[in-house]
């Protein structure tokens, strides 16, 4: 269901909490945010008029009572095309995920692979599955067949039928 959050981790949280467990979450900086919850191993699914657009697992989600923006860190995230198939996986080291839309900015060593082997490197990426579409504003740069094309941004739909970049050095990637 979109924009609800399924937590393997709630029920360990919830039980180290009744037993007086003092372990602390990973994910490095954790301390410099002040959430009202965290949850550890949280996955998330995502849907577009019913059909499954994303599924992220997440190392650690800082919840604020007062926000609608998940803070997620260690981001592996798998998007699929408007046919329900499978069309791409984000890593990032951390990320902000909206729960009313579902978007996801993910953040730091960001790569993203299509089913097709195309390698997307940069260092922040977009992902809106309402409008199925993906993009950076931050230079990236794309890997396929050994090469490597760089751009200073781009957007491309979920299935990576349509790329559209800036100021692109090399050739671009057909059918990424």
């Amino acid at each position: 269901m979109s924009g609800r959050v399924y937590v393997a981790g709630t029920l360990i949280l919830t039980l180290a909490a009744c037993r007086g467990v003092t372990d602390e979450p990973t994910g490095d900086g954790y301390q410099d945010l002040r959430s009202d919850k965290i949850m550890i191993d949280a996955t998330h699914n995502a849907t577009n008029n019913g059909v499954r657009s994303a599924i992220g697992q997440y190392d650690t989600v800082y919840v604020f009572d007062d926000s609608t923006v998940y803070h997620v860190k260690g981001v592996n995230l798998r998007t699929f095309d408007a046919d329900g198939r499978h069309s791409s996986t984000i890593t990032a080291d951390s990320g902000s995920l909206n729960q009313a839309t579902d978007a996801l900015i993910a953040r730091g060593n960001v790569v993203l692979v299509t089913e097709n082997v195309c390698t997307i490197r940069t260092e922040e990426l977009n992902y809106d599955p309402g409008t199925r579409q993906l993009w950076s504003e931050l230079p990236t740069r794309f890997e396929w067949d050994g090469r490597i094309t760089t751009a200073d941004r781009f957007r491309a739909d979920d299935g990576f039928r349509n790329i559209n970049a800036t100021n692109v050095r090399g050739q671009m990637p057909s059918g990424c």
